[in-house]
Order: C-alpha cells, then sequence, then structure tokens
C-alpha cells in the first residue's frame, strides 16, 4: 500500500514547493580550515527518492577569491544570485529540475538539482543564460535516484 501512495505521490510534479517560495536553511562549517556554507531545502524531505528526478546535475561556477576566506565577494555574491535566479525563472516553474542544496567553499559554488529530462533542462539552461556574459561553469551529472547526496546533507545538518 505505502508504494502505491509514493507512487501517487511522485506522480505530481507541482505538488513539489517551488524554490522561490520554499524554506531554505543555512548551515556553516570548515573544510580544511576554510569556511563551508550549504543552503539547502529541508521541505524536501518526503519527496527523497521521486522516480522523476533519478539524476543529480551539478552546476560547478569556479571563482577567483579576492579573500583570505575563500568566499565569494560581493560583486561575485551578486553575479551568483542573479545566475541563480534565472536559473530558477527557467526551471522551476514546471519543476523540470529542483534545486536541492547550494554548497559553497574556497572559490567554488556548487548548485545541486534533481532532474529526470536532462537534455530539456540543458536547453533550458542554455537559454537561461544566453543573455549572461562566459561563466567559468561546469557541469556534472550522475544517477541519484534515492537522493543520497540530499540525504547527506540532511544528516550532516540536522
Amino acid at each position: 500500500m505505502q508504494s502505491v501512495i509514493a507512487t501517487l505521490k511522485w506522480s505530481a510534479k507541482l505538488e513539489l514547493p517551488s524554490a522561490d517560495t520554499a524554506a531554505w536553511n543555512i548551515a556553516e562549517g570548515d573544510n580544511d580550515g576554510m569556511p563551508r556554507i550549504i543552503r539547502y531545502r529541508p521541505d524536501l524531505e518526503p519527496f527523497i527518492g521521486s522516480p522523476d528526478y533519478p539524476k543529480r546535475l551539478v552546476i560547478i561556477w569556479d571563482y577567483e577569491s579576492d579573500n583570505s576566506s575563500g568566499m565569494p565577494s560581493d560583486k561575485q555574491s551578486e553575479e551568483m544570485k542573479q545566475f541563480e535566479d534565472s536559473l530558477d525563472e527557467s526551471l522551476d516553474p514546471d519543476r523540470l529540475a529542483i534545486l536541492a542544496f547550494i554548497l559553497t567553499c574556497n572559490g567554488t559554488g556548487e548548485w545541486h538539482y534533481y532532474v529526470g529530462d536532462i537534455l530539456e533542462v540543458g536547453k533550458r539552461i542554455n537559454l537561461a543564460l544566453s543573455s549572461f556574459p562566459k561563466l567559468p561553469l561546469h557541469l556534472q551529472v550522475e544517477d541519484d535516484p534515492e537522493w543520497n547526496e540530499i540525504s547527506t546533507v540532511y544528516r550532516i545538518c540536522h
């Protein structure tokens, strides 16, 4: 019976809250003495393992930090916010991709999304970023049908 209920729940993509209305938690720690900040969505916990989103897309932005903390400057933070907003406008309205968490540490920002149709996600990312100057980004796609990465974030941060 539980699997039938879970299947019904997963089939309604719009039940997932939008990233811009979701509550976000922030956890701070360190990585080899450098500050690490994780911003994550606790509201996704009931959706862990959704078969509609079996892959994890990681968008990695490597930046030159102009301070000893390895954190982005105010200008870089603003550019990253505009980048994230643009992706949210493109990917979130129909929940094509679910932004689960963002990790910032030592010259790197990482946006972790759970996705189903990676080809359509790629098209929308290209369209969303077409008005931006060339950004220092690279993308990774990994199978993560059990949502292990966000589960790890929950274990570490709760």
